[in-house]
């Protein structure tokens, strides 16, 4: 019985992370799941989130844009649209970014390419916030 999984996240831009983990957790369309060692083969499409692994008994997030995630021999590939480290969050910057896309939503008609384009950058920006509470934290 295996005792750790590969985890690799790639975006269109770049390979953002590749590293050994004992467990991960993803926001998926229809819900957050989690994958342990010898987990089934397994896909699904991904929401825009945290993405939580633990690795070394500690706790490290990433925020996700969208995509896909398979699990397959024991590697979990997830293709992002966009994704970023915990680490890496500028909080100030991305707390303007949400107060910018919630005020792009409220001058929006709703149902318009605006609005939905607001309602993404809101999204993908409360995930970066979440993402940045979850950085790496001893479990």
């Amino acid at each position: 019985m295996a005792t750790r999984l590969l985890l690799r996240v790639v975006t269109p831009k770049q390979s953002v992370l590749e590293t050994e983990v004992q467990e991960v957790t993803a926001p998926g369309t229809v819900g957050e799941f989690g994958v342990l060692p010898d987990h089934v083969t397994f896909l699904s499409s991904l929401e825009c989130g945290v993405l939580r692994y633990r690795k070394n008994q500690r706790e490290a997030a990433m925020a996700i844009r969208g995509g896909f995630a398979e699990v397959r021999d024991n590697v979990m590939t997830v293709l992002a649209d966009e994704a970023v480290s915990a680490e890496e969050i500028v909080v100030d910057a991305t707390r303007q970014e949400l107060a910018e896309a919630e005020a792009a939503l409220q001058r929006a008609p709703f149902g318009s390419t605006e609005y939905a384009q607001a309602e993404s950058e809101k999204r993908w920006a409360e995930a970066r916030l979440a993402a940045s509470r979850a950085r790496s934290t001893p479990s």
